[in-house]
């Protein structure tokens, strides 16, 4: 299986298999849908990132563009590789998904390969809560067209401004970022974030839910499961920044 995760991050397309980036696209969009249903463990807190092109070079002198999404899993302490696992035995067979262990099973790889060069991998050590599983499209050709647009995201959660109004740091009214991901089972995800305001002097989580217990706290930062939703509030800064991810869900 570690061949199969080299190829897909190293070897240079074949030219039957040479789609440029916008046609890429496509297959990243699944795969990261795959991977945010393999992820919704009840225990477990997710965040979807933006979908992101960066210029690369496929060979010396031909330039292309790299494809990435990134997928943050927010663990309890111990629950790394069992997350990982999780996500690899979620994803659909053909993608071929394993998680290594090494260094006595202190640092762990995830990877997969999605087909036609798209691939899925993330590394962390045992003890982290904090996890980014990336899939990626490596270097393309460069496309006439590009579509960077993500579905609908649907109804904006009233858990956001609840969350914003229960931090109390006086956080803006404005449009929250949006980015979303079609579901495999049908649905969509969607990731909402907001401005909650400066951080203040204040440490620790604030407006949690009584009787919620967050699975991941430190410095500036902290993330819990609502029902379905995950919340993850972040300092950027000197402000903070809360996000909520739904489940996977009707518009």
């Amino acid at each position: 299986m570690a061949g199969v995760f080299w190829s897909v991050r190293h070897d240079p397309p074949t030219v039957p298999e040479q789609r440029d980036i916008g046609q890429a696209l496509s297959g990243l969009r699944a795969a990261s849908g795959a991977v945010v249903a393999a992820a919704q463990a009840e225990r477990w807190v997710l965040r979807l990132g933006e979908l992101r092109v960066d210029d690369c070079a496929i060979t010396p002198v031909r330039d292309g563009q790299e494809a990435t999404r990134d997928v943050t899993l927010y663990v309890p302490e111990g629950d790394a590789r069992a997350a990982l696992d999780a996500i690899a035995d979620g994803l659909p067979a053909d993608y071929r998904a394993g998680v290594l262990a090494s260094r006595g099973a202190t640092l762990l790889s995830l990877f997969a390969d999605a087909g036609e060069h798209v691939g899925v991998e993330a590394e962390a050590h045992a003890a982290d809560q904090v996890l980014t599983v990336q899939i990626f499209t490596g270097c393309r050709p460069s496309g006439s067209e590009l579509d960077r647009a993500d579905p609908a995201v649907g109804a904006v959660p009233a858990l956001l401004d609840a969350t914003v109004a229960g931090i109390g740091a006086g956080g803006g009214t404005g449009v929250p970022a949006s980015r979303a991901v079609v579901c495999p089972g049908g649905g969509t995800l969607s990731t909402f974030e907001a401005d909650a305001g400066p951080a203040g002097p204040e440490s620790g989580p604030r407006g949690v839910p009584d009787g919620t217990e967050p699975v991941w706290v430190e410095a500036g930062g902290w993330a819990y499961r609502a029902g379905s939703e995950s919340v993850v509030v972040t300092s950027v800064g000197e402000r903070l920044r809360v996000s909520v991810t739904t489940g996977c869900r009707a518009g």
